[in-house]
């Protein structure tokens, strides 16, 4: 078990470094997550990343699912592919939305391999 240090407060983070309570997760975790990933050198997230990272999280919490890169650019308002430019790896975007850890399907759908098992 891992844990980063957010304003004081320890977050717990799983062995891979996914977030295990989706409850902690606010903009503030976000920016802390992408630091240990090597997204960002220095908090804040642009605005962009941080539209991408909700609307995985809105979308995850309603569908229990991926959303469809596409989908995700057009509904915060960005160019098609703003997901894989803004996040070239799509399962970090994922970690850093504070999403708990994806499975292989999950995964493949992220990288946009659809139904691969």
């Amino acid at each position: 078990m891992q844990t980063i240090d957010v304003q004081g407060k320890s977050i717990m983070l799983d062995d891979e470094g996914y977030l295990l309570n989706a409850e902690e997760w606010d903009e503030t975790v976000a920016c802390a997550i992408a630091e240990k990933e090597g997204v960002i050198t220095k908090c804040p997230l642009t605005p962009e990343k941080m539209g991408i990272l909700r609307f995985m999280r809105s979308y995850y919490k309603e569908f229990n699912s991926v959303p469809i890169p596409r989908a995700v650019c057009k509904n915060v308002h960005q160019q098609k592919n703003c997901t894989y430019e803004i996040f070239p790896d799509p399962v970090i975007a994922w970690k850093i939305a504070g999403l708990p850890q994806p499975s292989r399907h999950i995964i493949a759908e992220l990288k946009g391999l659809g139904g691969v098992s």
